[in-house]
């Protein structure tokens, strides 16, 4: 332990923190992840620390194999170098993809049969935040896992052992051959590629060198700054380029990543980027074709037209809490072949290895694309809004979702509670869940009819007005 201290000690001076008795800070280990911003409340000690605990978890389990990448965040090097230094230290024999994004990641756990991978990523979240993306052998590794994790660098409990760190080269390659070897691409299709400055950039590079097709790349250049968008591609201003690129130039779809590669968001051919679960409902309609009775996996946000559409389709429907660890799990445990969530995830066991991966749901997306240019064009949605995030104090999202929660069963409402609020009455639905990557409430609202539009948001403000003092401003600008 004395030689674990001395490293540690060593890490806190080279620390931006630079404060004796530093801490782990618990609002970074969330339900599935842990995430935080890189010189705020997540240094390279804490990276170190993380090393040491997950390093010391598999240790007692008798495991040691562990895949680690990372993204092209400015502080994702050093915090890749700390947590290996942490992992080897406890025994661990760390697998080293170097920078790459997370679908490859979970690809070496999968195809090399690991013990265990991390991802260092911020994931769709701006520059200055990141985290580690965690699994244990081919389950995610989250909720109850990630807070024991934060119990023993508190205590201080590691394991003290030499380990070792593995370069692999060849993990780039077999992905790309790997990830385009069951398709078939028509020559006749027009494709974009939004890349975001992130660390798709070189796989989608590999692939799009290897299809049919014309494919054009946008903002291909690696760049942890971000320059020409923000990283979640599913928020429509992050976008507009994309969208005006395909609507002008006649494309028949684009395609947009957020800076590790395993969200994805869809323009069709006019250039409207379509709701996740738009892009679902086309998966799952060609998916039940070839597997009819199959279940398939939405989260808590989806609409009730995907719910129908897998119904009459032929397959089962299968309602799910919001986050990508919390969709693997189900997919585990009922079997299910696709899952998808309005985050951007997109989950196949269908042809492919069962984690979310953002370019092979885009390879999805451009088969069906190649069988019908307008499979993605002019798709029904009713009134409903996009996912609406409202900021709010880390300290205060879950506080907010039980005083709502308790409300709504003092009402008598219709209420589904596996993840926040989902309440359905005569004019629609509508769902409050606290954010577990943001420091953000999430609100979605489907109603009926215009009118019942407004008596929703009008309902919704009632629940919140104590609550979210522009709560009103931002329900009146939302657009259904």
């Amino acid at each position: 332990m004395f030689f674990i201290e001395k490293i540690r000690e060593l890490l806190c001076m080279n620390d931006e923190e630079a404060e004796v008795g530093h801490v782990l800070a618990a609002e970074i280990l969330r339900d599935y992840d842990i995430r935080g911003i890189f010189g705020e409340n997540l240094f390279a000690s804490d990276a170190y620390d993380i090393g040491l605990a997950f390093g010391t978890v598999i240790g007692r389990k008798n495991l040691k194999k562990v895949c680690v990448g990372y993204d092209c965040r400015k502080s994702s090097d050093t915090l890749a170098r700390n947590l290996i230094k942490g992992l080897t230290n406890t025994g661990a024999e760390v697998i080293s993809l170097g920078l790459c994004h997370t679908p490859m990641m979970y690809y070496g756990v999968y195809k090399l049969n690991l013990d265990a991978g991390i991802m260092i990523t911020g994931s769709h979240n701006p520059p200055e935040y990141n985290g580690f993306k965690i699994m244990l052998g081919k389950d995610p590794f989250c909720g109850a896992d990630i807070k024991t994790l934060g119990e023993m660098i508190t205590n201080k409990d590691f394991i003290e052992k030499s380990g070792r760190e593995v370069v692999l080269n060849r993990t780039f390659s077999n992905y790309v051959s790997d990830i385009i070897e069951d398709f078939h691409f028509s020559s006749d299709v027009k494709v974009a590629w939004d890349i975001g400055n992130g660390t798709t950039s070189n796989a989608v590079k590999a692939i799009t060198a290897m299809i049919p097709g014309k494919h054009h790349l946008l903002f291909e250049e690696m760049d942890g700054n971000f320059p020409n968008r923000l990283p979640d591609p599913t928020v429509a201003k992050n976008i507009e380029y994309l969208s005006k690129f395909v609507s002008y130039n006649n494309f028949d779809i684009g395609f947009a990543f957020d800076s590790d590669g395993d969200r994805l968001a869809v323009v069709d051919s006019s250039g409207h980027m379509l709701f996740s679960d738009q892009i679902l409902e086309v998966l799952a309609v060609d998916f039940l074709k070839k597997n009819p009775g199959a279940q398939v996996i939405a989260d808590i946000k989806s609409c009730n037209r995907l719910f129908n559409t897998i119904r009459k389709s032929g397959g089962i429907e299968i309602m799910e809490r919001a986050g990508h660890s919390f969709i693997k799990m189900r997919m585990k445990t009922s079997r299910a072949l696709l899952a998808g969530e309005m985050s951007g995830h997109f989950f196949f066991k269908d042809r492919w290895l069962g984690f979310d991966d953002g370019i092979y749901a885009a390879l999805r997306c451009l088969e069906i694309v190649g069988k019908n240019k307008g499979a993605f064009n002019n798709l029904e949605h009713g009134f409903i809004t996009p996912e609406i995030r409202i900021t709010c104090d880390e300290s205060r999202k879950f506080k907010i979702i039980e005083d709502v929660k308790r409300k709504l069963k003092r009402e008598g409402a219709n209420l589904i509670e596996i993840d926040g609020a989902r309440v359905t009455s005569d004019q629609g639905w509508w769902i409050l869940r606290a954010s577990n990557t943001q420091n953000a409430l999430s609100l979605r609202i489907e109603a009926n009819s215009a009118d019942d539009m407004i008596k929703l948001k009008e309902k919704i403000h009632h629940y919140l007005v104590n609550e979210i003092k522009n709560i009103g401003e931002i329900l009146k600008n939302e657009n259904a």
